[in-house]
């Protein structure tokens, strides 16, 4: 085999292996931290379709939210949740407190303390967060949420 085959050959299974669509790409923590607040962005204008616009269709749900005590199955079930919460919602700053992602293979763990603030400056209570996503099809989608309220000490 020819030296210019043998590059040519190394060539394509390069590019080829670059074209994976089910293998995560390397910034994959940032990619994650970018989308959950892309939704915490809408969240803040009292707009919750980000949530819906960054979830899988078999996405399940925990909130200490009255009516989220119970698992929510389901991104209808989710969206049907969260649909009487948009326009109600102040708007407020936030932060993500020490986000953490932790890769393996298809599937990320984002965990985080939400802290927030009405635009007054008037805290608002912290949450911690944890978020799960996986990536399909060439994107990463949230597949579970569980939010809870920190407790004061």
């Amino acid at each position: 085999m020819s030296r210019t085959a043998i590059l040519t050959a190394i060539l394509a299974l390069v590019i080829l292996g670059g074209c994976d669509s089910n293998a995560p790409r390397q910034n994959a923590d940032q990619e994650i931290i970018a989308l959950e607040r892309s939704a915490l962005d809408k969240w803040a204008q009292s707009n919750t379709d980000g949530y819906i616009d960054i979830s899988a269709d078999e996405i399940t749900w925990f909130d200490f939210t009255p009516g989220a005590q119970l698992r929510i199955d389901g991104l209808q079930a989710v969206r049907d949740f969260l649909k009487p919460l948009t326009g109600n919602i102040p708007p407020h700053t936030y932060d993500l407190v020490n986000p953490k992602v932790q890769i393996y293979g298809n599937t990320a763990i984002l965990t985080f303390h939400w802290k927030a603030s009405m635009t007054d400056g008037t805290p608002l209570d912290g949450w911690k967060t944890t978020s799960v996503y996986n990536w399909k099809d060439g994107k990463w989608r949230q597949v579970h949420a569980h939010w809870s309220v920190v407790q004061s000490e």
